[in-house]
């Protein structure tokens, strides 16, 4: 290496001089990075996900035993619906459900109820009702008032001289 290499290495005070500049240049690029994350939405989401953390409140609804549940009822026939509501508010909250049946004419309220359920605690409700829909298919529903959540299953009814016709079979007497 040559002399002139080696010359600013040489001269007293430069590191000193390197540190004093390298810090504000730090500092800027630091506060344009977070400017720039502020500024990108998935940025603020970071931000608010890192000094903010609140826990999710919300309710859980569901079918219980989806599997029992029927495809094709005849007309007036009771059928065992079974749900599930879970409270994960953070607090104790009153829910009342709601069951219906709707066919293209309008609906009709089946059953209701009210319970208040504790956090983190499950409601079960197993009720029997009796679909009345004017056409088919027949739309079961479960709603909670006041919550979105709502859950649903289509079921098909037979007309009443279905019923006799299918249990005679082909052949026999009616």
């Amino acid at each position: 290496m040559t002399a002139t290499n080696r010359e600013p290495l040489a001269r007293p005070g430069w590191p000193r001089r390197v540190a004093r500049l390298a810090w504000p240049a730090a500092g800027v690029a630091l506060l344009l990075g977070v400017t720039v994350s502020l500024l990108l939405p998935a940025g603020r989401h970071q931000w608010a996900l890192s000094l903010i953390r609140q826990p999710a409140r919300y309710t859980a609804l569901s079918f219980t035993r989806p599997a029992g549940l029927p495809e094709v009822i005849g007309r007036g026939q009771p059928v065992t619906v079974a749900f599930a509501v879970t409270n994960h508010q953070g607090r104790p909250v009153t829910y009342r459900y709601v069951v219906s049946a709707a066919s293209r004419p309008g609906t009709r309220q089946l059953a209701r109820a009210r319970a208040v359920v504790a956090s983190g605690a499950t409601w079960s409700v197993t009720v029997r009702v009796r679909p009345r829909c004017a056409a088919s298919p027949c739309r079961v529903t479960v709603a909670l008032p006041g919550h979105p959540e709502v859950i649903d299953f289509l079921v098909r009814v037979r007309p009443r001289g279905l019923a006799s016709r299918a249990r005679a079979g082909p052949g026999r007497p009616r």
